[in-house]
């Protein structure tokens, strides 16, 4: 409790006492005139605050502990936004959705720092988000399969234990998410657990981003098969408080077509996908554990569905912009608890396309609450070696943390203004503007660049045909005026915001750079050394900015793939990466 001070009138002389002579301090636990207070309210239903600030002072009610601190951090923004006179008011307040997520890639590229995780969640909690998830494939140090983690600077016990107790005590719940079935590359092109690979011969394909991020699946018709994931969950999950376990599940793209094809031809391969999902979910129930999987395999069956226990909770995934309800639709239909899940829409790109991710996660927040789902999981993924900067997606994140409490749409210029002040301290609003105007002019995608460079000649013709890049000077123009906005605001921000200038700077190079590189891939490709250097100067600093937050993690494979562009840059001759054709995904 904080306790207000008066300001007395200057004593007449020494003798004399002060006019008007400050209170008597409150008993303990009293709440004071002019006092700040929080206090539990049993006539309050769970989940529910109200805030009430009028002469005598503010105060809080809520009727459990969660609620209480949503309340805080009610009053925390007030007070941001009003100063030390605080006008006088009164709220009752819940959130629509009861369970609001944010969900981290940890594996395709990045794995935070300790330091980074926890700033995470003091930034969840502000904003009310009450449940994390950090996507795991093999970036955890797990007891047998250190050929799989052991160059990728991986989380360990004592930091998910340590993450587990900061979360708790801010009231976010620190879900389990593992891959158990599909996008297990890594760990399936081990020697060690290569004969568990739907795919033969996968420990001998070398690493290429785009052939990672489609493959291994687990070749369920292997014996040991299950028993290896189910030792994975039982390492990983006594961890977490959580009672939550995602097992993720998804884009099982090498089902039934290696080693299980003769029995998906005889079983069919649904029955496979939900025969292995089944199996998970029912250890995880017996355990007193509620199953979690990504629904876009099963919402197209929603029927089966009905096979997994009925407290399974499907993650319905989707991020278009206009992402129709279809998905959401069904699995409502079918009476199957579901989270919405949309995106920041920040995964390969060097800047989020927050204009895409403020459309997509208004439209899924809106499904959600129309079909009556039970939560949100907003995604933040790496593909492809997780180019893009975390710091980057906090106005995704906060779309989410806006559309999950409450289900009235905003309009995103309101969001901005209100996302510039509090979350970035800026005085004049408009630095959210700033940065959705610096997205949305990468000519060239990181995908892009990731399809060419590893592909062959007919690959590498069908990524240029996709593209636009007549327009590359206008585009560089565009994020050199948005970059502006953005140091325009610098003098406003205060102490402790203003690291986002310099990583916008560099990250405007980026976009800049890679624009350039793709108006010379498309040709004539004449040798460019000042571009190659302009590249590896630019690199130096975006590695910089990468410390901030990340451990080395994906580096080494970042690094050489960069190094491979100022190679071609320089005349040397690059062939594509040696791996099998890629099934055409789009």
């Amino acid at each position: 409790m904080y306790h207000g001070t008066g300001i007395s009138a200057p004593a007449q002389n020494a003798g004399t006492p002060p006019r008007n002579p400050a209170p008597d301090p409150p008993h303990p636990g009293g709440a004071g005139p002019g006092d700040l207070c929080l206090t539990l309210d049993p006539a309050l239903p769970a989940g529910r605050y109200t805030l009430t600030v009028d002469p005598a002072g503010a105060r809080v009610a809520a009727g459990d502990d969660e609620a209480l601190c949503n309340g805080a951090q009610t009053l925390i923004q007030l007070v941001q936004c009003a100063g030390a006179v605080l006008p006088a008011l009164g709220v009752e307040d819940w959130p629509d959705l009861p369970d609001r997520g944010y969900y981290l890639d940890c594996s395709r590229g990045r794995v935070p720092t300790l330091a980074r995780l926890k700033a995470v969640a003091d930034l969840l909690c502000r904003y009310k988000i009450n449940q994390w998830q950090l996507y795991i494939e093999h970036t955890y140090l797990f007891r047998n399969l250190s050929e799989a983690w052991r160059d990728g600077t991986p989380l360990t016990a004592d930091d998910i234990l340590e993450l587990d107790d900061y979360c708790a005590a801010r009231h976010i719940e620190l879900v389990p998410s593992l891959a158990s079935f599909g996008h297990m590359y890594k760990i399936l092109s081990t020697k060690t657990c290569c004969e568990l690979c739907e795919l033969p011969d996968s420990e001998k394909i070398p690493f290429g981003y785009a052939y990672a991020g489609a493959h291994h699946t687990l070749n369920v018709s292997h014996p040991r098969a299950l028993e290896f994931v189910l030792g994975l969950i039982d390492e990983y999950r006594p961890l977490f408080r959580s009672r939550k376990f995602n097992i993720c599940a998804d884009e099982t793209f090498d089902l039934g077509r290696g080693r299980s094809k003769a029995l998906a031809d005889e079983v069919g391969e649904k029955t496979l996908y939900i025969r292995h999902v089944k199996a998970l979910c029912d250890h995880l129930v017996a355990q007193g554990c509620t199953p979690m999987f990504w629904g876009d395999i099963l919402w197209r069956f929603p029927q089966s569905c009905a096979e997994l226990p009925p407290q399974t909770i499907c993650l319905n995934w989707g991020y278009r912009p206009d992402q129709p309800e279809d998905a959401i639709r069904a699995m409502a239909e079918q009476g199957i608890p579901q989270y919405a899940c949309p995106g920041v829409c920040g995964w390969n790109h060097w800047v989020p396309v927050y204009r895409d991710a403020y459309r997509n996660i208004r439209t899924m927040c809106a499904h959600a609450h129309k079909y009556r789902a039970v939560g949100l999981l907003n995604t933040d993924w790496g593909d492809y070696g997780h180019i893009n900067d975390p710091r980057l997606s906090l106005p995704g994140i906060l779309y989410g943390a806006a559309f999950g409490w409450d289900a009235c749409p905003a309009e995103q210029a309101e969001l901005n203004r209100a996302i510039s002040r509090l979350a970035y301290g800026d005085a004049t609003g408009t630095l959210a503007d700033a940065l959705t105007d610096l997205s949305g002019h990468e000519v060239f995608p990181w995908a892009a660049a990731v399809h060419w460079l590893e592909g062959d000649d007919a690959r590498r013709a069908k990524v240029l045909a996709k593209l636009d890049l007549s327009g590359v000077a206008a585009a560089n123009a565009a994020v050199a005026a948005a970059r502006d906005r953005v140091l325009a605001c610098a003098a406003a921000l205060p102490a402790g915001h203003k690291e986002i200038v310099a990583l916008v700077c560099v990250t405007a190079e980026g976009v800049q750079l890679w624009n350039e590189i793709g108006a010379w891939v498309a040709g004539p490709r004449q040798e460019n050394p000042a571009l190659a250097d302009r590249l590896e100067h630019w690199y130096a600093l975006y590695l910089a900015q990468w410390r901030q937050t990340s451990r080395e993690s994906g580096l080494p494979n970042l690094t050489r793939f960069i190094a491979r562009y100022a190679d071609l840059l320089r005349g040397r001759q690059v062939g594509a990466v040696d791996t099998p054709a890629l099934p055409d995904f789009g």
